[in-house]
């Protein structure tokens, strides 16, 4: 017999009395959730901190195709609620970033709405990023504006995909977004600032193949019915030829990979599908966060240095905007403060109120509540080496000034025990340095900027490069003893004097620090393939035997090295699997299935020389723009 209405009621009360004081014990709490799926566990956390999940939504887009989406509402409000709004092509269900957010800031009182993009998980249509991301997001934004509880505010939030989708967005302008929380999110670059990024997985031209194809093969299907990824050799797939059938070939379906690899650099298709040129620029207040070791660290640092330049134009309508650089691979920046690690470096007092200065941006855009980040310097960022904060107005800081040290030897540069060279000023003396290139045996990828690759093996950050260096298919560049600190804040490049028997080749270039004991830790490094040296709209062959100037952006860094420390400077062209090798035919790499070995050659000295630009941060200014973090942040906020 069924109970009567009010002892059912007290019955459903009882039971969850008894719930909330199970999750309020921790030996209970561990015991339900260790049993449950991470969705369900933040779900019952909601008894506890008041605000209930609705986490089968269906939001229709304008062609008809349905997002799914889960829904965080606080249990009791007083009014409209302000919206934070994360997107994500990992499930909404499972992926803990996102979880973790829509807890966090619905116990803040966010209304909080997660959303699989279009293609993934439950959502209909097909994925390819990041076609729709910019008109599927502002039908979302209609739909949270339409609904009575909405108080047609919303601010985005997230890391990487979470974060690339938030500029896309932007595109849009409209109404309601307010406020911009991207981390990790240069992969939004497309030729944006002359970088020629898409997705963060093209350097100088150059496919970052471990990261490619190791996000294509796991997440890349059109379709979210597609059957799953089943166990492989990761490190055995990345040397298979063509790059181009990768995918196929171990994870069979449509995906968007193959188009990725092959498009040309310069294809308008790129914007068109949501990547940042230079006639986009968002309009709303943005906080951004991003991590020395993140590989789209040079793209984020170049499209703010860009944004900067734009907004100094026109000051009157240029939004508010952070910029926070922390220690920290791609999306880790807490980690490594919480560690105070970054690969082979310590990184004390790198930890940062995050999550409150999450909350006070999200507090000051949508609901007029403080004054925001407005203690906080336009940019933020830790310098490793010093493991201190500074502030600056603008990146790269206004007090750096450029440094040219170059490349000098006598021509036997091969390895660390080779005799070349990097001094402060321009050596007379003229020479070469030569190494054979062998795409089949390539220099391997020690550390670096990497992520994303599904092989547990590869290592990210800041590492020891002995291994690498002792080959002779590496030129070793190293400076005498410093005396003195040098301290280092801004972007880092190389322009190199190079001959090639092939019609291409790449040019991979490292900035080293070497200890007293002989550790030699890489801090940054780019690359570029010839091909592109005049421009990404323009391949030129090389003419064997002649050289061509190659300027190889080696991304940024603020890095301080100590007295008695020896800077150096690693050439070789290749770093595999963490880049694409070049298989030397000057024909389409990604299609290619033979290799070319190429006899290559780094000149310097004389009219031919080579080098590398150093911004240089005098100690007077470093030491004045030193900035306790906490300080940076303001008052206590109400994480």
């Amino acid at each position: 017999m069924p109970l009567p209405a009010r002892p059912r009621t007290l019955v459903l009360a009882a039971a969850l009395a008894v719930a909330v004081v199970a999750l309020a014990l921790p030996a209970t709490r561990h015991a339900i959730t260790g049993l449950l799926p991470k969705d369900r566990v933040v779900q019952l956390n909601g008894l506890r901190f008041g605000y209930r999940v609705e986490r089968d939504l269906r939001i229709p887009m304008p062609d008809g195709v349905a997002l799914a989406a889960s829904l965080y509402l606080p249990r009791h409000r007083d009014g409209p609620l302000a919206t934070v709004l994360v997107r994500l092509p990992y499930g909404r269900l499972e992926y803990g970033e996102a979880l973790n957010a829509a807890e966090r800031f619905a116990r803040q009182g966010y209304a909080v709405l997660l959303v699989d993009l279009r293609g993934t998980h439950d959502s209909g249509g097909e994925l390819e990023p990041y076609a729709h991301a910019e008109s599927d997001g502002a039908a979302t934004l209609d739909w949270i504006v339409a609904q009575p509880w909405s108080n047609r505010r919303v601010g985005t939030f997230g890391c990487s995909a979470l974060g690339e989708t938030q500029y896309v967005l932007a595109r849009a302008h409209h109404p309601a977004l307010r406020a911009m929380l991207p981390l990790g999110a240069g992969g939004a670059i497309g030729s944006a600032a002359g970088r020629y990024g898409y997705f963060g997985l093209y350097e100088g031209g150059v496919f970052e193949l471990a990261s490619g194809f190791g996000w294509f093969v796991q997440y890349g299907t059109k379709r979210p019915d597609a059957p799953p990824l089943q166990s492989f050799d990761v490190g055995a797939a990345l040397r298979e030829l063509p790059v181009a059938g990768l995918v196929q070939r171990h994870r069979p379906g449509p995906n968007g990979y193959e188009a990725f690899v092959t498009r040309p650099l310069a294809d308008p298709a790129w914007h068109a599908l949501g990547y940042l040129d230079d006639g986009d620029a968002p309009a709303v207040p943005t906080f951004e966060v991003t991590s020395w070791g993140d590989q789209t660290v040079g793209d984020t640092l170049a499209w703010q240095a860009a944004l900067a330049a734009r907004d100094a134009a026109a000051p009157a309508s240029a939004p508010e905007r952070h910029l926070v650089i922390a220690p920290g691979t791609h999306c880790h920046a807490e980690e490594a403060g919480a560690s105070a690690t970054f690969g082979d470096l310590e990184v004390h007092g790198a930890d940062a109120p995050w999550w409150d200065w999450y909350a006070r941006w999200f507090d000051r855009w949508l609901r007029d509540r403080g004054d925001g980040l407005a203690a906080l310097p336009p940019v933020l960022y830790y310098m490793l080496g010093e493991q201190r904060w500074h502030a600056a107005p603008s990146w790269p800081p206004p007090q750096a000034r450029g440094e040219r040290w170059s490349l000098d030897g006598a021509g036997r540069a091969n390895g660390a025990r080779g005799d070349g060279a990097l001094v402060p000023a321009p050596p007379a003396a003229v020479a070469a340095d030569a190494f054979d290139f062998d795409p089949l045996d390539p220099v391997p990828s020690r550390g670096g900027p990497v992520c994303c690759t599904g092989d547990p093996a590869e290592r990210a950050g800041p590492v020891d490069q002995r291994e690498i260096e002792a080959r002779p298919d590496v030129l070793v560049y190293t400076s005498p003893v410093l005396r003195a600190p040098l301290a280092l804040a801004g972007p880092l490049r190389a322009t190199l004097q190079v001959e090639s028997s092939a019609p291409d080749t790449d040019v991979v270039a490292r900035l080293v620090d070497v200890g007293p004991d002989g550790r030699a830790i890489g801090i940054q490094e780019g690359a570029l393939r010839a091909r592109w040296r005049e421009g990404f709209d323009r391949p030129r062959p090389l003419v064997p035997g002649s050289p061509a100037t190659l300027v190889v952006d080696m991304r940024a860094t603020a890095y301080r090295f100590a007295a008695g420390h020896r800077l150096r400077l690693d050439i070789t062209s290749s770093s595999f699997p963490r880049l694409e090798r070049n298989l030397g035919t000057g024909g389409d790499n990604a299609r290619e299935t033979r290799a070319r070995r190429a006899r290559n050659r780094v000149l310097h000295g004389g009219a031919t020389l080579s080098w590398i630009d150093l911004p240089v941060l005098p100690a007077s200014a470093a030491e004045a723009s030193v900035v306790p973090v906490r300080a940076a942040a303001g008052p206590a906020g109400t994480d």
